[in-house]
């Protein structure tokens, strides 16, 4: 990668656009969940990128081969694919529970556990700059759930269920990201995700509602198609900017997805006062959110030599 043309500006913006994809998606989804249940949206959404992906591949003479997946990168393939699918799954459940500016700002720890992975399996350097970031990614947490840290020592809340959904999405995204270097001696990352949208497709089928499908409000269609759409366009231009600019730098703009959240949630609420799905948060709790960022941008940043051994962050949705 270091032999291609940086172009910094540009991959500074496509990042930008992924960062705002994925901080938008919980809404949309949240949106979405009124007609259809998490199985049928993530299906969907697999099932769509598997569609595109296909014959892109198929006209590039890439696709995999079976032969590919014999053997130990067969059980690789297959953890990294359970595990990504359960991330998307309950990432989505989640939002039954908690609104998207939580579900965003929790899902950010896939940040610091990817860093941690790496520390741990892969014997990466744990910087200075990475110690302070893990600070500020548990401080900015607490500031951002200063309202409601007793509701979540009660298991039994809705809150704690939905936020613990989303710890364990977070597990699931790092594990599949941490599979993928160990996958990339055998498929690429095209590959990767083409069979892992396969994988997801068929799993899934048996708890799709198709029926429902068929019932969406002309909104929920929208919705449904920005979903969809979503899957493709943030990976490609995450992708892009991957190949123009350094990953801790992609990193690091990603970790304004949450920013984006917030934000997009506020300007609803300023049009439509009565919109139920915000969190409606205070300064404190907005403060905690940029503490979040913060520490994740400051994760993000590894060692030069280090920066294109892992993906970076999504979203992710990364469940998105």
């Amino acid at each position: 990668m270091e032999s291609q043309i940086r172009k910094p500006v540009a991959g500074f913006f496509l990042a930008l656009v992924a960062a705002g994809m994925w901080g938008v998606l919980p809404i949309a989804l949240k949106e979405l969940l009124l007609g259809l249940d998490a199985g049928t949206i993530v299906w969907s959404r697999f099932l769509f990128a598997a569609a595109l992906l296909t014959p892109w591949l198929a006209s590039l003479g890439r696709l995999p081969r079976p032969g590919q997946l014999r053997g130990a990168p067969g059980w690789w393939m297959l953890l990294a694919a359970a595990s990504l699918c359960g991330n998307y799954f309950l990432f989505t459940f989640a939002l039954h529970f908690i609104n998207g500016e939580t579900a965003e700002s929790v899902i950010q720890l896939t940040t610091l556990f990817l860093i941690f992975g790496g520390v741990l399996f892969f014997r990466e350097p744990f910087t200075i700059a990475q110690k302070v970031g893990t600070a500020l990614i548990l401080l900015g947490l607490l500031l951002f759930f200063n309202e409601r840290l007793v509701e979540l020592i009660v298991l039994e809340s809705e809150q704690s269920i939905g936020v613990l959904m989303v710890l364990i999405a977070a597990v699931g995204w790092t594990t599949y990201a941490l599979l993928q270097k160990k996958l990339h001696s055998d498929f690429s990352s095209a590959q990767i995700l083409l069979l892992i949208y396969l994988f997801s497709s068929v799993v899934l089928l048996p708890f799709v509602e198709a029926g429902a499908l068929l019932s969406l409000s002309g909104l929920q269609y929208a919705m449904l198609a920005f979903c969809c759409l979503n899957t493709v366009i943030a990976y490609g231009c995450f992708a892009e900017a991957l190949k123009l600019w350094d990953a801790s730098k992609v990193s690091a703009v990603l970790a304004l997805a949450p920013l984006f959240t917030i934000g997009s949630l506020k300007l609803v609420v300023l049009v439509n006062p009565d919109y139920a799905f915000s969190d409606r948060l205070g300064w404190i709790s907005i403060g905690g959110a940029m503490l979040l960022v913060l520490g994740s941008a400051l994760t993000a940043i590894v060692p030069k030599g280090k920066t294109e051994d892992f993906p970076a962050h999504i979203a992710t949705p990364h469940a998105d």
